[in-house]
């Protein structure tokens, strides 16, 4: 097939519903891919201002969560958004006729799987430079395999190894050209295939990359992604073995004291982009549909709750000294003080400058390796290595001088602090609900605009698992829907 027509098919089909209107999305001007320039140039496409590219993943996802407390005015949302008001609610029925919103997690997804299983089919005929198809068929099989693990994660069960075998997961498309029939694989199979894909890749990249190629796959971005499937999987020791390799390459954490100008508010932040963050280990995005700062909010008590590294003066003032409380979150005062209906995060548009942008960063990034080490390192426990990546994200995030690092007591103890670090540091990153479902937590969101209770769920609840959309269904009827 050297013509190459799967690159235009891997434009048009978003293998998520397999749509047989080929031609509706073609894009102009395309160029048959036949030597490794140009399959590096298709593996190079995360400009964020197409719709679809290789750095856009999710969205939405933690309206699920207890990291989404809303207002009234995101509750007012016209039916563009109507999935996103009813997996808040957790409603029965989540995709309605009557709302206008494809899904575009799944659509986004199942293009980048669609691209990069293309790819990998066809860059045998460049054979011009040996060594970077190599690489190039190893950040393939990682950007195929990351997007597997967003996907099950979202529209399965969590991970149990004990019913992983009969679990539904999701369809794996090894060759969309042939329009298979889309059965989901079980949960089990799902995983597997992600490891074999990450384990195969990893030894035909590069350490690390120019941070202006923050998009293009590493051994330090592919062990973090391994880091976080074994987690998700409760392996803690290949996790720990992993978060390890990818913390040895890259480990740099910013200390927000020296990003931070000393205004009390969250523009008063040094700007960074994805071309210069030293803590991004690969570049991803939110899909454009749903930047993650249009929907992450808390309510003052569960903000305070969580954030609580402050201190009341007086009615009129507050010290922050977790600097995450004043360049994360829009609704402090000039004194410090929590004063709006709702805290909401905005630290994505501040920080790199995204105001205008369709999308919001989400990016891999080494605190997630030092919290998912310390969790490892707490469940197997060695418990003030555990503590000592705690503190060390702690020290790097309050205001010198006012954080005393903490010793470790009890194993509970310490995974108690470690959970909470994790919870904290990785809020805005649209993977609470992973943790709410591998934890076994339950939810229970405000009815929004008020601090009044409004809609729970316990924990295990099929409700903390994404519906399919059902156009989706209807193309491919053997897709079978998730219960609610």
């Amino acid at each position: 097939m050297k013509k190459i027509l799967f690159i235009l098919i891997a434009i048009a089909v978003s293998a998520s519903s397999c749509e047989k209107k080929f031609l509706d999305t073609l894009p102009k001007g395309l160029v048959i891919a036949q030597t490794t320039n140009d399959f590096r140039a298709l593996l190079d496409n995360a400009d964020t201002r197409y719709t679809y590219n290789l750095s856009q993943m999710s969205g939405y996802v933690d309206v699920v969560s207890d990291d989404s407390q809303m207002d009234s005015a995101w509750y007012d949302w016209d039916r563009n958004r109507l999935h996103a008001k009813n997996l808040y609610a957790f409603e029965k029925d989540v995709w309605l006729p009557d709302g206008a919103a494809d899904d575009d997690v799944w659509k986004q997804n199942y293009y980048l799987n669609t691209l990069t299983s293309n790819i990998l089919e066809e860059i045998h005929i460049a054979t011009d430079n040996p060594k970077l198809q190599k690489q190039l068929i190893a950040e393939a099989k990682v950007h195929r395999a990351f997007a597997y693990l967003t996907l099950v994660n979202i529209y399965a069960k969590h991970y149990n190894s004990s019913t992983a075998a009969t679990d539904l997961g999701v369809p794996i498309v090894k060759n969309p050209v042939s329009l298979p029939k889309l059965y989901r694989k079980p949960v089990q199979e799902v995983y597997d295939f992600i490891l074999s894909e990450l384990e195969s890749a990893v030894a035909d990249l590069p350490d690390k990359v120019d941070k202006l190629y923050s998009h293009r796959p590493t051994k330090a971005s592919t062990y973090a992604i391994l880091a976080r499937t074994y987690l998700y999987m409760g392996n803690y020791e290949k996790a720990l073995e992993n978060a390890n390799k990818s913390l040895a390459i890259q480990n740099f954490l910013y200390d927000y004291n020296e990003i931070y100008t000393g205004t009390p508010r969250p523009d008063g932040v040094v700007k960074l982009s994805r071309t210069t963050d030293d803590e991004m280990l690969l570049h991803k995005t939110s899909v454009k549909s749903a930047r993650v700062t249009d929907y992450y909010m808390l309510d003052s008590t569960s903000f305070d709750n969580l954030y609580s590294g402050f201190q009341v003066i007086d009615e009129d003032s507050t010290v922050n000294f977790d600097l995450r409380r004043l360049l994360w979150f829009q609704g402090i005062n000039l004194k410090g003080k929590m004063t709006a209906e709702r805290a909401k995060y905005v630290f994505p548009r501040n920080r790199y400058g995204l105001d205008n942008a369709a999308v919001d960063y989400i990016p891999i990034s080494t605190p997630e390796m030092y919290l998912t080490r310390a969790e490892c390192n707490a469940r197997l426990g060695n418990l003030q290595l555990a503590m000592d990546d705690v503190n060390k994200i702690r020290m790097n995030r309050y205001k010198t001088g006012t954080y005393t690092p903490m010793s470790p007591t009890n194993q509970s103890a310490v995974l108690s602090e470690v959970l909470l670090e994790r919870r904290r540091e990785l809020y805005g990153k649209e993977l609470r609900l992973f943790d709410i479902k591998r934890l076994g937590l339950g939810v229970t969101h405000l009815m929004p605009g008020t601090n009044n209770p409004g809609f729970s769920v316990p924990a295990n609840d099929p409700k903390l698992v994404w519906p399919i959309f059902y156009h989706n269904i209807e193309l491919n009827p053997e897709i079978e829907q998730n219960p609610r």
